[in-house]
């Protein structure tokens, strides 16, 4: 019975302002701004996406951000990087805050899915994205959200979706 309310609440509130499907896309060479969704409850998942964002913008003229998903309740008050947790999420599954809604509001080229679950809180985000191409991998709903995905296998660690996740950006886009 509380599952039933907990989707009737959350299906209500995700609605609004979602993604539509026929999103307009366009290709990977004009990519300038990359929003990258993770999991970031480990510290070995922060660097491996930090060391991730640095190698995509060797340079820095491109517009990389990053909102990470930290699995406790602790408080996020000390902090360097945008994230959220429990305490971000209400008890029938949807993110809120401050750094959820900026992620969620900002205009991207691509946003890149680093997790090996979709959760209510993961797909609410990307559904709402204001972005152009998703990818990421081919876990629960994905075809419904993403413009392009990965095969992963269980467990697969962060490194190796980020490597496939790049070898398929490289497949689509064109080559000069």
């Amino acid at each position: 019975m509380l599952q039933s309310i907990k989707k009737w609440f959350f299906s209500k509130e995700f609605k609004s302002d979602a993604r539509p499907k026929g999103h307009q896309t366009s290709g990977l060479n004009s990519m300038q701004s990359v929003a990258i969704l993770f999991d970031g409850t480990d510290e070995t998942e922060r660097k491996i996406v930090h060391k991730f964002k640095k190698s995509i913008n060797p340079d820095g003229k491109k517009d990389i951000k990053s909102l990470a998903f930290i699995n406790n309740q602790l408080p996020l008050d000390n902090i360097d990087y945008a994230a959220y947790n429990l305490k971000n999420i209400k008890w029938y599954g949807l993110p809120f805050g401050e750094k959820v809604e900026e992620f969620v509001h900002l205009k991207f080229d691509i946003l890149i899915v680093i997790v090996s679950k979709m959760l209510p809180h993961y797909e609410y985000i990307i559904a709402h994205s204001d972005v152009k191409f998703v990818i990421g991998p081919s876990i629960f709903n994905a075809e419904k959200y993403f413009d392009l995905t990965v095969e992963i296998s269980e467990n697969e660690s962060s490194d190796i979706v980020i490597k496939k996740i790049m070898k398929a950006i490289d497949k689509v886009a064109l080559k000069k």
